[in-house]
Protein backbone atom coordinates (compact mmCIF):
# COMPACT_ATOMS: atom_id res chain seq x y z
CA UNK A 1 0.00 0.00 0.00
CA UNK A 2 1.41 3.28 -0.96
CA UNK A 3 1.89 6.54 1.94
CA UNK A 4 -1.07 8.38 1.18
CA UNK A 5 -3.91 5.68 1.85
CA UNK A 6 -1.58 4.58 5.19
CA UNK A 7 -1.05 7.72 6.67
CA UNK A 8 -4.62 8.61 5.68
CA UNK A 9 -5.73 5.75 7.75
CA UNK A 10 -3.32 6.47 10.75
CA UNK A 11 -4.60 10.29 10.84
CA UNK A 12 -8.25 8.53 11.05
CA UNK A 13 -6.82 6.55 13.86
CA UNK A 14 -5.38 9.52 15.83
CA UNK A 15 -8.65 11.11 15.43
CA UNK A 16 -10.60 8.64 16.50
CA UNK A 17 -7.97 8.28 19.72
CA UNK A 18 -8.49 12.68 20.15
CA UNK A 19 -11.80 11.94 20.20
CA UNK A 20 -12.23 9.04 22.65
CA UNK A 21 -9.85 10.98 25.14
CA UNK A 22 -12.03 14.35 25.19
CA UNK A 23 -15.33 11.70 25.35
CA UNK A 24 -14.39 10.13 28.33
CA UNK A 25 -11.85 12.61 29.99
CA UNK A 26 -13.70 15.56 29.51
CA UNK A 27 -17.72 14.59 28.08
CA UNK A 28 -18.03 12.22 30.82
CA UNK A 29 -17.39 14.46 33.49
CA UNK A 30 -19.47 17.30 31.73
CA UNK A 31 -22.64 14.72 31.39
CA UNK A 32 -22.59 11.92 33.48
CA UNK A 33 -21.96 13.42 36.93
CA UNK A 34 -24.75 16.00 36.43
CA UNK A 35 -27.10 13.26 35.01
CA UNK A 36 -26.51 11.25 38.68
CA UNK A 37 -27.62 14.86 40.48
CA UNK A 38 -30.52 15.29 38.31
CA UNK A 39 -32.81 13.33 40.31
CA UNK A 40 -33.59 11.33 37.15
CA UNK A 41 -33.86 7.36 38.46
CA UNK A 42 -31.29 5.32 38.94
CA UNK A 43 -32.16 3.13 36.08
CA UNK A 44 -31.97 5.73 33.89
CA UNK A 45 -29.17 6.98 34.36
CA UNK A 46 -27.22 3.75 34.70
CA UNK A 47 -28.53 3.16 30.87
CA UNK A 48 -27.40 6.02 30.08
CA UNK A 49 -23.28 4.82 31.80
CA UNK A 50 -23.55 2.02 29.46
CA UNK A 51 -24.40 3.96 26.08
CA UNK A 52 -22.20 6.30 26.73
CA UNK A 53 -19.15 3.59 27.28
CA UNK A 54 -20.55 1.27 24.67
CA UNK A 55 -19.49 4.58 22.35
CA UNK A 56 -15.63 4.34 23.64
CA UNK A 57 -15.63 0.86 22.66
CA UNK A 58 -16.94 1.22 19.16
CA UNK A 59 -14.19 4.31 19.05
CA UNK A 60 -11.54 1.71 20.29
CA UNK A 61 -12.57 -0.78 17.89
CA UNK A 62 -12.76 1.44 14.94
CA UNK A 63 -8.84 2.82 16.02
CA UNK A 64 -7.59 -0.91 15.78
CA UNK A 65 -9.39 -1.33 12.58
CA UNK A 66 -8.09 2.06 10.84
CA UNK A 67 -4.43 0.83 12.02
CA UNK A 68 -4.46 -2.79 11.37
CA UNK A 69 -5.75 -1.17 7.67
CA UNK A 70 -2.85 1.09 7.52
CA UNK A 71 -0.71 -1.72 8.64
CA UNK A 72 -1.62 -4.44 5.80
CA UNK A 73 -3.64 -4.11 2.54
CA UNK A 74 -4.91 -6.99 3.42
CA UNK A 75 -7.36 -5.82 6.00
CA UNK A 76 -8.50 -2.96 3.68
CA UNK A 77 -11.98 -4.07 4.91
CA UNK A 78 -11.68 -3.05 8.22
CA UNK A 79 -11.06 0.47 7.11
CA UNK A 80 -14.23 -0.20 5.51
CA UNK A 81 -15.84 -0.95 8.48
CA UNK A 82 -14.70 1.89 10.53
CA UNK A 83 -15.51 4.45 8.07
CA UNK A 84 -19.21 2.76 7.75
CA UNK A 85 -18.91 3.25 11.40
CA UNK A 86 -17.77 6.70 11.72
CA UNK A 87 -20.61 7.64 8.74
CA UNK A 88 -23.16 6.13 11.09
CA UNK A 89 -22.16 8.28 14.00
CA UNK A 90 -21.91 11.62 11.77
CA UNK A 91 -25.47 10.63 10.27
CA UNK A 92 -27.10 10.12 13.69
CA UNK A 93 -24.92 13.44 15.15
CA UNK A 94 -26.23 15.64 12.31
CA UNK A 95 -29.94 13.73 12.18
CA UNK A 96 -30.72 14.30 16.22
CA UNK A 97 -29.82 17.66 16.06
CA UNK A 98 -31.68 18.62 12.59
CA UNK A 99 -34.52 16.74 13.58
CA UNK A 100 -34.33 15.72 17.02
CA UNK A 101 -33.63 19.09 18.83
CA UNK A 102 -30.88 21.96 17.31
CA UNK A 103 -29.05 22.46 21.11
CA UNK A 104 -27.40 19.59 19.39
CA UNK A 105 -25.17 21.56 17.58
CA UNK A 106 -23.77 23.37 20.40
CA UNK A 107 -21.92 20.44 21.24
CA UNK A 108 -19.13 18.21 20.15
CA UNK A 109 -21.64 15.42 18.63
CA UNK A 110 -22.00 15.69 14.91
CA UNK A 111 -19.02 16.90 13.72
CA UNK A 112 -15.67 14.94 14.52
CA UNK A 113 -17.28 11.46 13.18
CA UNK A 114 -17.98 13.47 9.93
CA UNK A 115 -14.35 13.86 9.58
CA UNK A 116 -13.32 10.64 10.13
CA UNK A 117 -15.65 9.31 8.09
CA UNK A 118 -14.52 12.07 5.47
CA UNK A 119 -10.81 10.66 5.90
CA UNK A 120 -12.16 7.07 6.16
CA UNK A 121 -13.16 7.26 2.67
CA UNK A 122 -10.69 9.24 1.17
CA UNK A 123 -7.92 6.74 2.54
CA UNK A 124 -10.38 3.61 0.85
CA UNK A 125 -10.58 5.92 -2.39
CA UNK A 126 -6.67 6.33 -2.39
CA UNK A 127 -5.90 3.00 -1.64
CA UNK A 128 -8.14 1.50 -4.78
CA UNK A 129 -6.01 3.93 -6.94
CA UNK A 130 -3.36 2.29 -5.89
CA UNK A 131 -4.64 -1.36 -6.63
Amino acid sequence: MSALPRNLFYAAAVLCLLGLLAHELVGAPMVLEPLENAGIPADIVWLHHFSWHVGSVAVAAMIAMFVMAGRKREHLILAGFATAISSGFALLGIGLAIFGNSALWTTPAPYPWTLVAIIGCAGLAAARKTT
